[in-house]
């Protein structure tokens, strides 16, 4: 079997990280390593940590995102695949073996993810899906075969190292200027302009609490991630679109823009203004970014998998 690595980034997890770290290690399949980058956590996380010496620990200062939380796990990482693996996330004992098997059988799909099930049972996620307005949503439903997807989420995702090498931009694989939220989106994009592929493995069962649920009305979510998840929904479209991709779905694309727009600029107005501003300030360092990228296929080829 091939060699795996999990890729977990704390930030005041201690509620959840036993558990997720439990499940890693009673897995079939043993990870090679486990790499731990803790963001500055102030509760009980790195006490923790103290009771898993097994795991290979980061200790930052301060919170520096996600994406460059899993950098900094990453490229220290060896193995042929990472697990990329949230703290609130507990897998079933089969969840690295089966999804490595099926991986091993599919040389040019780079992203997987079992079926990952809230504490009820309900489907968390079988996978990402992009809409002809660009919003990424979480694919629902319970397929029985493993199936194509747009991408994976992070919350659990297994990568194959050639296909995170081959998009890697200056040594990054998740951007590091989305901080948190819509880095999952950027990359899928990203491995899909070079070609690869992403699969749901609905054999492979692991249990997610999100603790900050999608369901939760915006009003309840901290002004922060209001506006990270809107400044990065703005970001993608330098990050990962282009004239080819954008132009067939524009009749859509800006009503639809526009509606979102103005409900929040009545509804949140204080952190829709910062964020269309952040965005706008950022907007030519997303572009320089987008053309460093490895883009080998055409944009129909794209966008036919918007169809999955």
């Amino acid at each position: 079997m091939p060699s795996v690595d999990v890729s977990i980034v704390t930030w005041n997890s201690a509620a959840d990280l036993g558990r997720a770290l439990d499940s890693v290690f009673a897995q079939t399949l043993q990870p090679a390593r486990v790499f731990i980058v803790d963001n500055g956590s102030t509760d009980a996380t790195r006490s923790i940590l103290q009771r898993y010496p097994q795991c290979s620990v980061t200790l930052l200062k301060e919170n520096t995102g996600f994406a460059a939380g899993h950098n900094t796990a990453i490229n220290q990482s060896v193995a042929d695949y990472v697990l990329v693996l949230n703290p609130d996330v507990a897998l079933h004992e089969e969840y690295i073996e089966k999804v490595c098997a099926f991986a091993e059988a599919q040389p040019r799909c780079a992203a997987f993810v079992g079926r990952v099930q809230r504490p009820d049972g309900s489907t968390d996620t079988i996978g990402l899906r992009i809409s002809p307005w660009r919003i990424a949503t979480d694919l629902r439903n319970q397929p029985r075969e493993p199936r194509s997807v747009f991408g994976v989420s992070g919350a659990v995702a297994l990568y194959r190292r050639a296909a995170l090498q081959d998009v890697s931009v200056d040594g990054e694989v998740f951007n590091p200027m989305l901080f948190a939220y819509k880095e999952d989106v950027e990359l899928a994009w990203r491995l899909r302009w070079s070609g690869w592929q992403a699969y749901s493995v609905p054999a492979a069962i692991a249990k997610h609490s999100r603790v900050l649920r999608q369901e939760t009305k915006r009003s309840h979510r901290s002004s922060n991630r209001r506006f990270l998840s809107y400044r990065n929904h703005l970001l993608l479209y330098p990050l990962v679109e282009s004239w080819a991709t954008l132009a067939p779905d524009l009749w859509v694309i800006i009503p639809a823009e526009l509606a979102r727009m103005v409900f929040l600029l009545v509804t949140d107005p204080r952190v829709t203004i910062r964020a269309l501003a952040a965005a706008a300030k950022m907007w030519h360092a997303a572009r320089t970014f987008a053309r460093r990228e490895r883009r080998t296929v055409r944009a129909s080829q794209v966008r036919e998998t918007f169809r999955t």
